[in-house]
């Protein structure tokens, strides 16, 4: 079992940890600052030794982490794991961002997402209806004053169901999510729309931070 140490401090850039299984390219450590990659999430990448790690996927409790090459390591040897910090950032204030934009757009008009993906430099969030271009224009106002006036981004554990996360924005609704997030709305910047398109009969709605 992986300890995920990504989960207790999102900010962690560098640790050590001790090689527990190799298969080929892949190591599987007793502890890791790599979050793994999902369908909705990119997943971090970085470095264990100084050497690049082409990602990571979450199996059971455990996470392996990939190399482009067969592994130079050992069992039971300590190695040194360093977060591409640039890329993890990016991606937190993307996936808080679509966290408190769902905020208004269900409070204030009653249409709540359905899923959201952060995908590189832009994020998508899905309706299960059409949504009117006043509807998006409004609750991305309301999100970009709410970044300005600095709301506190928690996330947490379901005190009954084992393993369910949620995070929550401010005083909006709680969402279901295994995600990182910054801690405040005022790290996360401008949220600027992108673009708008039905694609099977759901409206994916893009935006970018700035």
């Amino acid at each position: 079992m992986t300890e995920l140490i990504y989960y207790q401090d999102q900010y962690k850039k560098e640790i050590e940890a001790k090689v527990l299984k190799i298969e080929g390219n892949r190591i599987l450590l007793d502890k890791t600052i790599f979050i793994p990659q999902t369908n909705t999430e990119p997943g971090d990448f970085g470095k264990i030794n100084n050497m690049r790690i082409v990602g990571s996927k979450k199996d059971g409790n455990d996470v392996w982490h990939i190399i482009p090459k067969q592994t130079p390591f050992e069992v039971d040897e300590t190695v040194k794991l360093e977060l591409d910090w640039n890329k993890r950032l990016a991606a937190m204030r993307l996936h808080s961002a679509l966290h408190l934009l769902a905020g208004p757009f269900d409070k204030n008009f009653g249409k709540r997402p359905v899923a959201g993906t952060v995908k590189g430099n832009q994020a998508d969030l899905v309706f299960k209806e059409e949504v009117s271009d006043e509807i998006i224009n409004k609750s991305l106002e309301q999100a970009n004053k709410d970044i300005e006036m600095g709301l506190e981004i928690k996330s947490y554990w379901d005190e009954k169901r084992e393993g369910f996360r949620w995070t929550q924005v401010g005083e909006y609704i709680p969402i279901p999510d295994g995600g990182l997030h910054v801690k405040n709305t005022k790290e996360i910047g401008k949220i600027s729309f992108v673009s708008k398109e039905m694609e099977e009969g759901k409206q994916k709605v893009t935006i970018s931070v700035e």
